[in-house]
């Protein structure tokens, strides 16, 4: 991670995600190709070292984030990709696709991960990732939250096999998580609020490194899933 994203407001829950998708690629490695669909900057580009093609794709008007490296989408949506939901690629196109934080964006969830089984090889793997307990953010397209439960059933419409689900906090994570995005939002409002926000931001800082250690006590209670889904045939790509 980056010195900015050190004292980031979402420091806490991009520490546990990358956590958490690279102990799910470490139980399930991919190699050869991945399409990483949503990818914005590719920040978790360097969590799968075995891979021979890492290419993304997203929105032209994607949104930058300075707290992450500077890379940048490989291919862009066509501009009907809205009217249609299809991929701009042909049928197993990759060897492994990934939609990091993009599951709940999507109105028609089921549909996005047929695309993304769609453009893999059979044997592939999907890696997700989706927050649970976190504020509205990019509206007004901020559309669900899933338990692991409505993702597996997602994924079996889908012909789509989970290989493992991990939970990347607790109750401590998500209280916590809750408190500092809305600082950051109420930040961005403005005026006073943006004054009284940067007085408090230390506190608040300092409390997402005090929870570290007991972030992930309270698992009735889940901050963000990751996730590993199959494409099936017999075949082993791992």
């Amino acid at each position: 991670m980056s010195a900015r994203a050190l004292v980031s407001p979402f420091f806490l829950t991009r520490y546990l995600l990358r956590q958490a998708i690279q102990a799910a690629v470490r139980s399930a490695p991919a190699r050869g190709s991945l399409i990483d669909i949503g990818c914005g900057q590719k920040p978790h580009r360097d969590l799968f070292p075995d891979l021979g093609r890492y290419e993304g794709i997203d929105f032209p008007s994607f949104s930058a984030n300075k707290d992450f490296s500077t890379g940048k989408p490989d291919f862009t949506f066509p501009s009907d990709y809205t009217q249609n939901w299809r991929l701009p690629f042909e049928d197993g196109s990759y060897d492994h696709a990934a939609a990091f934080e993009v599951l709940e964006h999507h109105p028609e969830p089921a549909l996005a991960l047929r695309e993304l089984a769609r453009v893999i090889r059979p044997g592939g793997n999907i890696y997700l990732s989706w927050p649970f307990t976190f504020p509205l953010h990019e509206e007004p397209h901020d559309y669900f939250r899933y338990t692991h439960h409505a993702v597996e059933r997602l994924a079996q419409s889908a012909g789509l096999a989970p290989v493992g689900f991990w939970r990347t906090g607790g109750v401590v994570a998500a209280i916590v998580t809750l408190l500092t995005g809305n600082l950051a939002m109420f930040h961005d409002r403005g005026g006073w609020s943006r004054w009284l926000a940067l007085v408090l931001y230390p506190a608040f800082l300092g409390l997402q490194y005090v929870a570290l250690p007991f972030a992930h006590l309270g698992n009735r209670t889940v901050l963000s899933y990751v996730a590993v889904l199959r494409k099936g045939d017999g075949v082993n790509r791992l």
